[in-house]
């Protein structure tokens, strides 16, 4: 009778994992694999990464879309910074503009569209993109905790960091 049990219980298991929906499957891979990226490992990182905009592109409606979009968006700028890779951080800012286009009411388009200056300004070194991108965030989101910092970056864009401090004195 003993052997039963554990036979018993991965059927159970089966027969309530055969019956959650894939959108149910999706989001219990993407839970699984953000309890992995604690370790910040690459491999990890890129998966979440993939598992997010996957969801995203199958559950366009759905409320979480805009923050799993975010959030692969940031992996994605993650993976770039870590391999200093051009490339990834312009898949980047196509995520981010993802956002602001089709969640443009979503509290993750404002984030976003800051997100977008910032890679233009850090790490291509796109300047007239980034003064861009800051201005419409400002434009867009005046009231924004960020659009000081928007501002700062845009008074100082190509400017050194040791010439902004000496200004600064």
């Amino acid at each position: 009778m003993k052997k039963h049990i554990p036979l018993a219980v991965i059927i159970i298991t089966l027969i309530a994992f055969s019956c959650q929906s894939p959108k149910e499957r999706a989001l219990l891979e993407i839970d699984k694999l953000e309890v992995q990226e604690e370790d910040f490992n690459i491999e990890n990182v890129a998966k979440l990464k993939d598992a997010y905009i996957d969801f995203a592109d199958k559950y366009p409606d759905d409320e979480r879309t805009p923050e799993f979009l975010f959030k692969a968006g940031q992996n994605i700028g993650a993976i770039a910074a870590k391999q200093n890779d051009m490339q990834l951080h312009k898949n980047a800012i196509n995520i981010f503009e993802r956002i602001v286009a089709n969640y443009s009411k979503s509290n993750f388009a404002e984030e976003a569209l800051f997100m977008i200056g910032f890679i233009y300004e850090n790490y291509l070194n796109d300047l007239d993109n980034a003064k861009k991108s800051y201005t419409t965030f400002i434009e867009k989101y005046p009231n924004s905790e960020l659009v000081e910092d928007a501002r700062l970056s845009i008074e100082n864009l190509g400017i050194a960091p040791e010439e902004i401090i000496k200004k600064k004195r």
